[in-house]
């Protein structure tokens, strides 16, 4: 960079403003400092020319709102349009080009009906002082004084400000220009952006560069965020130049009160409570709350309180937690509702406004940069609120409040300077510009919009070309300072598109790129994960036992990790937040159980008075909790019965050809088995259903849907919980076990065909009988799992209610398999035991299986992101899997 150590005391040094922190640090290195220096970008030396504050943008483009619609009734082409900010500001810029070039209004092009319009919306809008008309005057201003104390730094000028340099230096300043000096350059490629920016840290570090020495040039911003992961990760320091601006939470809190107030929704209430404008102990139960109730945020939440029935679907727990959330949610209501009511219904917008800056003020914190933005967010309100009239003007208050951004500010310069193609670099002895793509380089921006190139051809305008080739030779200039030049771009995108080097680029070298030269060395990630067998006793171990049910038991199967942030630190998943889909299933399960329990076998014949009966019971209870479901509820009341009704009736096949009686329902038991000297894995658990014949039992695990028992899965310890059942029951109760099943509750759809055709000669057709869609209903709605006792006819003399019992050739009642459940307990044992271990050991690895991450609530805390980990059996079975059965078996 120039040393600017030789400027004279009282000298005014013009500079872009994102070069402002390195020139201070320069003249801080001086004898006299920044003594006597005043420090201007262009357009803040022209301000300062003049004695007049300018407009503010918002207060300009709401005059421009007022004086449009006066002439809206005469608009056609743009009636619509022309009260949109974005309008506006199109007529903004090309009004501030038609004053600072001196174009007059007459020589606008009006022979098309468009143009016509156009023109007249302009000449409305002439009149009204934007900051055009300040340049205007400060330009005439510097024209009649002598500029020999004004120092300029040759940065990238645009037209306009070209003009202005160049009246500068006609009245005497001076243009400090650094000498294009012969220098090397270089033109590399790499796949991607990432390796681009991965090929300049390493060049820098390979050629042992001084950061200082280096300055880089993105010609795409979207470089930025990977640039400074991978500089800090080689610690290469940098001082990112690039002006960015974020949005800020003050504008966006603004925004949710304006909607507000516009539109009273819950929707819209929800955003308020969300966006950090309220700061109550208790507002996260309020917002639980309303995502579950529709209720009039003004008055009391209490209908949890006075409940009067009981449901079998809602377990008391989840009463519990609603009536408490209830509870903490009134308390945040009472306390947020006194500070919206203002907001509500207000005496007058001046009034509506004090609230909503209140509101916001109180939302801050200790936020310096925050705070700013309030200041900012306050000053256009009240440029603005002469104009506010009718809630329309509030709308377009919405629109200008969302240009107001979070600047970034430079809280200390550092080694490599970053800045961005539009802002021209410093000069230091290194060079890189980055991503040097078509699409990117060399940024020249034609004009667009309603006020496009094809419009201002028809002006005194500078054109097109003459602007194109006036931007190259800035950017030329930019890039002939420095005695090392590295030009790079990316082959392709992420996504695989491709991408080619800038023409005016390519241009500047006799060879084509050659590939950044990378150094790549990549590290296989462990994720295996383990605690120390102490800490896993202390997790896991209660009272010498690891104490948990079954399905606990198949979770660390398919995730250990899972497992332990469940059941060993505690975390449990969130509160399913209002009706969840599962109640229809907890409602069959219990309609069967009640039935089986009041009928017996006979409960497949329950009339339907007695059945709607129970079903109204518990709609009645969910709907006393849930009020605002009332038409769903009643639509699910019928969808349920009608669902049962259909359950019954496939169900009562079933129990015809069954010597099988309903026996227990809901049967508890506890399980224990030893895992070392002194700790025992103690199961405990539910089983749905259990039938009787004399000493046989047969086991029924309700489904809402069709699921069956396999093998693999079974020894992979991923489907332990039927047949843990059929062994503990045979245990308890000493009686034979029959088999265990699934049995669905869903009902199935069945394709249902007029007939069928066959196509060999003679063509034949049949048609569908009612009896072969009952087969075909039984059929697809057979029990599953897997049958331990010879005698299979006792449960099923058909042969067509059980997947794999048949009847064979001599009209016998055979099963296809007839498993062993000696061994199967001798290999179960040997399973609980090998994952009771792994617990001790501390095994707590992430290694999901299949679909084990699609439901689970910690995904976002392991964020596993690789392919499912297949699981293999634990143990080696062999044929005594299978039992010996009677002489007539295959």
């Amino acid at each position: 960079m120039l040393d600017f150590s030789s400027l004279p005391m009282g000298a005014t040094l013009l500079a872009p403003a994102h070069l402002h922190p390195l020139i201070r640090q320069k003249l801080l290195q001086t004898t006299h400092g920044l003594l006597g220096l005043r420090l201007y970008t262009l357009n803040g030396y022209l301000s300062a020319q003049s004695l007049e504050d300018a407009p503010s943008e918002a207060s300009i483009l709401f005059a421009y709102r007022e004086r449009i619609k006066q002439l809206s009734s005469s608009l056609h082409i743009y009636q619509e349009a022309a009260l949109t900010s974005v309008f506006l500001k199109e007529c903004m810029q090309c009004l501030d080009d038609l004053k600072i070039w001196q174009i007059p209004l007459s020589v606008l092009n009006e022979q098309e009906e468009a143009h016509a319009e156009r023109k007249t919306i302009l000449t409305a809008l002439y009149p009204i002082e934007t900051q055009g008309d300040l340049i205007v005057k400060a330009i005439r201003e510097i024209a009649h004084k002598d500029a020999h104390m004004v120092y300029i730094y040759d940065a990238f000028f645009t037209p306009q400000q070209q003009q202005l340099v160049n009246l500068l230096v006609r009245q005497g300043a001076t243009l400090l220009q650094d000498e294009e000096i012969p220098h090397e350059r270089k033109f590399y490629h790499a796949v991607n952006k990432r390796q681009e920016i991965e090929g300049c840290a390493q060049y820098i570090l390979r050629h042992e560069m001084k950061a200082e020495d280096v300055a880089i040039t993105l010609a795409d911003t979207s470089y930025i965020p990977i640039l400074e992961q991978i500089f800090n990760r080689y610690h290469i320091p940098y001082t990112n130049l690039v002006a960015s601006a974020a949005s800020s939470i003050i504008v966006k809190r603004a925004h949710m009160l304006l909607n507000y107030y516009l539109q009273p929704t819950q929707e819209h209430l929800l955003a308020c409570l969300d966006c950090g404008i309220f700061h109550e102990e208790t507002l996260s139960s309020l917002l639980q709350y309303l995502q579950i109730y529709q209720k009039d945020f003004f008055q009391p939440f209490d209908h949890l309180q006075t409940l009067s029935t009981t449901s079998h679907i809602l377990n008391e727990t989840d009463v519990a937690k609603l009536k408490e959330i209830e509870e903490r949610a009134e308390i945040a209501r009472q306390h947020i509702a006194e500070q919206l009511r203002p907001l509500m219904h207000p005496a007058s917008y001046e009034e509506m406004l004090l609230t909503v800056l209140k509101l916001l003020k109180n939302s801050l914190g200790n936020d310096m940069q925050q705070s700013a933005v309030l200041q900012d967010v306050m000053n256009v309100i009240n440029e603005v609120y002469p104009y506010i009239k009718e809630k329309d003007d509030i709308t377009f208050l919405l629109q200008l409040l969302a240009d107001i951004t979070v600047h970034s500010t430079i809280h200390q310069l550092q080694g490599v300077s970053v800045t961005s193609l539009k802002q021209g670099s410093c000069t230091r002895k290194h060079h890189f510009l980055l991503g040097a793509t078509q699409n990117q380089y060399p940024a020249f921006m034609a004009k667009r919009g309603i006020f496009d190139e094809h419009y201002y051809e028809t002006l005194p305008y500078p054109s097109m070309e003459h602007r194109y080739q006036l931007h190259l030779k800035q950017l030329r200039k930019l890039l002939n300072r420095s005695q090392h030049l590295y030009i790079s771009y990316p082959l392709g995108t992420y996504e695989g598109k491709s991408l080619e080097a800038a023409l005016e680029i390519e241009q500047m070298f006799d060879e084509r790129a050659k590939p950044y030269p990378l150094q790549e060395m990549y590290e296989k990630a462990d994720i295996a994960l383990t605690i120390t067998s102490q800490t896993a006793h202390a997790l896991f171990v209660r009272n010498q036992q690891i104490k948990g049910s079954i399905s606990s038991i198949e979770r660390y199967v398919k995730c250990p990790f899972s497992y332990f942030l469940r059941y060993g630190l505690g975390i449990r998943e969130p509160m399913k937040l209002g009706f969840a889909d599962s109640y229809m299933g907890t409602l069959s399960h219990y309609l069967l159980e009640t039935l089986t329990k009041q009928q017996g076998k006979a409960y497949t014949s329950v009339c339907e008075t007695t059945l709607t009966a129970l079903i109204d019971k518990e709609i009645d209870a969910l709907q006393e909790v849930f009020s605002d479901m009332r038409t769903r509820l009643q639509i699910l009341r019928i969808r349920i019965e009608s669902s049962m009704i259909q359950t019954l009736r496939r169900l009562a096949s079933f129990e015809e050809h069954s010597h099988f009686q309903p026996w227990q329902q809901e049967r508890e038991f506890q399980y224990e088995i030893p895992v070392t000297s002194d700790v025992t894995l103690a199961l405990h658990g539910f089983i749905d259903r259990l039938d009787v014949y004399d000493d046989i039992l047969c086991i029924l695990d309700y489904k809402s849907s069709a699921k069956t028992l396999s093998e693999t899965k079974v020894f992979a310890a991923m489907q332990l919980q039927l047949l843990t059942y059929s062994i503990v029951m045979a245990k308890l109760e000493q009686k034979e076990i029959m088999g265990a099943y699934y049995l669905s509750l869903k009902n199935e759809n069945i394709p249902h065909p007029a007939g069928k055709l066959s196509r060999r000669k003679p063509v034949t057709y049949t048609p569908i009988e009612k009896a072969d869609l009952q087969d075909a209903i039984i059929k697809t709605h057979r029990i599953h799992g897997w049958t331990m006792y010879p005698n299979v006819s006792l449960l099923d003399d058909e042969g067509t209610h059980v997947s794999g019992v048949r009847c064979n050739k001599d009209q016998l009642i055979k099963t296809s398999k007839l498993y062993d459940l000696h061994s199967i307990e001798r290999w179960f044992t040997s399973i609980y035991q090998q994952l009771a271990k792994r617990m001790l050991d501390g095994d707590i690895v992430i290694e999901p299986s299949e679909d084990a991450c699609l439901y689970c609530d910690f995904h976002a805390i392991c964020r596993f992101h690789g392919m499912p980990f297949e699981r293999k059996a634990m143990v080696e079975t062999d044929d005594s899997l299978y039992r010996k059965g009677e002489d007539e078996d295959a």
